[in-house]
């Protein structure tokens, strides 16, 4: 499975709400923990089976800056346990996050953790993917030979079926002959969403 790990404090509620409705299956980072209540500031982990960088074509208001795409096979409870154990520590002062959501941050500091840690990252990912240099691309990261790092290309089209989801409109035919277009995009709303509690700290 892949899962698509979203940073709201970077990108904004708005992408926030877009992938809540276009991917049912998600959950926060912050699940469990004391600041579950800050759904707007929190990293978010979907479940994702389709381009979500198609998002960006129908809507430029859709930010997806510098997340990461998880592959392994673990239920998203185990990932969410996983990552927590990496970026959650709790201390007398309160919760500290260390951004390990945030792609620059997990690429720049990888190399500086144990190797044990490298070893078990790797042991429950397979791999992991951020978006490439090159439009329609992203680099896929995985162990080298001293546990390092090292990164492929791959075409997006590689990594996800080709389908028609309501971000690409199609027209439908009418007992007529006429043709309907596709109702587009659900409304975009945060009403069902509860008022978020305030964020307190991070570090880089």
């Amino acid at each position: 499975m892949r899962y698509l790990c979203y940073d709201t404090a970077l990108n904004e509620e708005y992408t926030l709400i877009r992938l809540l409705q276009q991917y049912p299956r998600n959950i926060s980072l912050f699940s469990g923990t004391d600041d579950e209540g800050i759904w707007d500031a929190a990293p978010w982990l979907f479940e994702v089976e389709t381009d979500f960088y198609a998002l960006r074509k129908k809507d430029p208001l859709i930010r997806l800056d510098h997340c990461i795409l998880f592959e392994t096979g673990e239920p998203p409870e185990e990932v969410i346990r996983f990552l927590q154990g990496i970026f959650y520590k709790n201390t007398g002062e309160g919760p500290v996050y260390f951004r390990v959501w945030d792609a620059r941050v997990l690429l720049e500091n990888f190399r500086e953790w144990s190797e044990k840690d490298r070893q078990t990252f790797f042991e429950f990912f397979d791999c992991f993917y951020t978006e490439g240099a090159q439009p329609g691309c992203m680099d896929r990261w995985a162990p080298d030979v001293k546990r390092g790092l090292v990164a492929e290309q791959r075409e997006i089209g590689s990594l996800f079926p080709e389908e028609r989801g309501w971000e690409q409109e199609e027209e439908r035919p009418l007992e007529n002959g006429k043709k309907e277009a596709s109702p587009g995009p659900p409304p975009v709303s945060g009403e069902d969403l509860p008022p978020p509690k305030r964020r307190r700290f991070f570090i880089e």
